[in-house]
């Protein structure tokens, strides 16, 4: 697996102050999602971000490039073996 095999999006994360979760967002990909605490909204919004960008493939829409590391949390997806 080389390093263009791996894309990397900026987490934006939050605390919902009605229910108290903390909610992650990928901006760049438009998708959210939440959990508990800090690690379970990262492992959470991993996986949807895993899920979009197969999906994005599957459907032939274009996948939006990784995005460059500045400070704060990324998700590392691996891109579906026929995308790369």
């Amino acid at each position: 697996m080389s390093g263009r095999d791996i894309l990397q999006y900026r987490v934006l994360v939050t605390k919902d102050p009605e229910t108290g979760s903390v909610v992650a967002e990928v901006p760049a990909l438009g998708i959210a999602d939440h959990g508990a605490d800090v690690p379970e909204a990262l492992a959470n919004i991993k996986a949807m971000v895993t899920f979009h960008v197969e999906c994005l493939q599957e459907e032939g829409e274009s996948i939006p490039p990784g995005e460059e590391r500045e400070e704060g949390f990324y998700v590392h997806v691996k891109l579906p073996a026929h995308a790369a």
